[in-house]
């Protein structure tokens, strides 16, 4: 895997995704296709948590 510094934006998103989780306990959204950082949100649906739940390796 290549190392690759993130983009301006997207360490501004980061950022504000990680303060809002710390602050105002806000859940850390992420796109799925790249893993890259979308926001935060307060409400989360049951598909996130479930496609988050699935993407979780388990080696037992």
């Amino acid at each position: 895997m290549d190392f690759r510094p993130l983009q301006t934006e997207e360490r501004k998103k980061l950022i504000d995704a990680l303060r809002g989780n710390a602050e105002d306990n806000l859940a850390i959204l992420m796109d799925r296709r790249d893993t890259s950082f979308l926001g935060a949100s307060e409400e989360v649906s049951d598909e996130e948590v479930i496609s988050a739940i699935q993407s979780v390796p388990c080696h037992y």
